[in-house]
Parts: C-alpha cells; sequence; structure tokens
C-alpha cells in the first residue's frame, strides 16, 4: 500500500468520525426534545382529565337546577 491508499484510509476514517459524533449530538438534542415534548403530553392530559371533570360536574349541577326548575313548573 503506498501513502495515498493511506491518506485516502485516514480520510475515509476522519470523516467517518466527524458523522458519527454529528450523529450522537443530533441523538441527544433529539433525546431533550423528546423528554419536553413527553412532559407537554403528561400536562396536558391532566389539565384534559381534570376538564372532563368540570365538565361532569358543571353538568351535573345544570340536571340538577333543571330539575328544580321542572319541580316549581307543576
Amino acid at each position: 500500500m503506498g501513502e495515498e491508499s493511506f491518506a485516502l484510509i485516514e480520510k475515509k476514517i476522519t470523516d467517518l468520525v466527524q458523522v458519527v459524533t454529528a450523529l450522537k449530538k443530533e441523538k441527544e438534542t433529539l433525546a431533550g426534545e423528546l423528554a419536553r415534548r413527553d412532559g407537554e403530553v403528561k400536562e396536558l392530559t391532566r389539565k384534559l382529565a381534570e376538564l372532563s371533570k368540570d365538565r361532569v360536574e358543571v353538568k351535573d349541577r345544570v340536571e340538577k337546577i333543571l330539575s328544580r326548575l321542572d319541580a316549581i313548573e307543576l
């Protein structure tokens, strides 16, 4: 093998190391973004459950009020 062959192999290895380094950095960035979004999903799920509970409570109260109004009209 000549000097050119070693230089070519060395360049390919250097390029590969750069690609691997960039991919690792991108993976870390994406993992952080995923964790952030998971937190958002959990918070939105909690809020949805709370709003659903509130909705049921309001519905029950309205039904009681309507029932009392019906009793008055009799």
